[in-house]
């Protein structure tokens, strides 16, 4: 079952502004159920626990104080250089490596630590694209596109329970799941190109939404400089084992049906906790009815330097220890 709690209150737009943020509480339910194939026919249930009602509101660039929040200026100043670092942390991204690397020519799941490189474009009929469940490796999908079976169905890459996976370029389209990231740990997905179909999303009738990067359970990983367009859930960050994640200067942009551009939620049947002390930075979010949502146990994450156009909400905090600072959020008119 998939769940997912959306908030829409009509209300008369506010000025526009560069350094406003408008939070509205959320109390429509959409409820959805996915079924998603694997490439070892095991068969995986995504669910979004339910989000709730605003319990903070936050006033434009407050500084929340909440336990082990980063407020500090300098703090923040050498965050901000240690994630710039991370953009170019890549000897994988030199030239020649990737032209000795394993060509993938179909439907593959990778056991074995190496290097590997899509070697064609490559059409899914049905289920995964290519599952990677091995520490230490390096994908590179170059200038090839990975293309779904479309009406949001199957996941175009899975890293299933590994460590240290790097994914690089490449165009993904029509999947359900973008790139997935499951129980994983110090990844990097970085130069992709997600791609939906801007399909409707109609929880009530169980028409399950697209979602561009998935991350459940997951720690330590980089997701930066990818692009996402036409998804109705950009970037979707779910469970208390998600913390510590640095997503920055990624470009997610929906089509006619977005829903949020990035989500914060539980895991499903695991409890209400959520992701923690993520720094989330220099983001561009478009056309989405939300810009930003984190669920209530979803706790001292950084939201920073973000640029939010959104139709109803820049942003819902329904913790209020994660911190919003010097985002740029203007609100569109549908």
């Amino acid at each position: 079952m998939f769940v997912l709690h959306v908030a829409v209150r009509t209300i008369a737009p506010p000025p526009m502004h560069p350094q406003t943020f408008v939070v509205i509480p959320f109390e429509k339910r959409f409820t959805m159920s996915q079924r998603i194939a694997s490439a070892v026919a095991l068969l995986m249930l995504v669910s979004v626990a339910g989000c709730g009602q605003v319990h903070r509101s936050i006033a434009p660039e407050a500084d929340i104080a909440g336990e082990g929040a980063v407020t500090n200026a300098a703090t923040l100043a050498k965050l901000d250089l240690a994630d710039a670092a991370l953009d170019s942390d890549d000897d994988d991204d030199r030239p020649g490596w990737h032209a000795r690397a394993t060509a993938i020519n179909g439907p593959t799941t990778i056991t074995r630590p190496g290097d590997y490189r899509l070697a064609s474009n490559l059409q899914i009929a049905s289920g995964d694209g290519i599952v990677i469940k091995a520490n230490r490796v390096r994908l590179w999908l170059g200038d090839y596109r990975l293309r779904g079976p479309g009406n949001k169905q199957g996941r175009a890459i899975t890293i299933d329970g590994a460590e240290d996976v790097k994914i690089r370029g490449g165009k993904i389209e029509r999947f359900g799941i973008g790139v997935a990231a499951i129980g994983s740990s110090d990844c990097s997905i970085k130069g992709v190109s997600i791609r939906g179909g801007d399909e409707t999303a109609d929880p009530a009738n169980g028409n399950p939404p697209q979602i561009g990067i998935l991350l459940v359970n997951s720690s330590e990983n980089r997701i930066s400089r990818n692009h996402l367009h036409d998804v109705n859930l950009g970037i979707f960050v779910r469970g208390g084992g998600s913390y510590e994640n640095v997503i920055r200067r990624n470009e997610v942009v929906a089509g006619d049906h977005g829903l949020l551009g990035i989500c914060y939620n539980p895991a499903m049947g695991e409890g209400p906790a959520g992701p923690r002390k993520d720094r989330v930075t220099y983001n561009t979010l478009n056309r989405f009815n939300t810009g930003i949502q984190t669920s209530a146990q979803s706790e001292r994450n950084l939201f920073r330097n973000n640029s939010i156009s959104y139709f109803t909400a820049a942003y819902e905090d329904l913790n209020g220890s994660n911190i919003f600072e010097r985002n740029r959020t203007r609100q569109i008119t549908p």
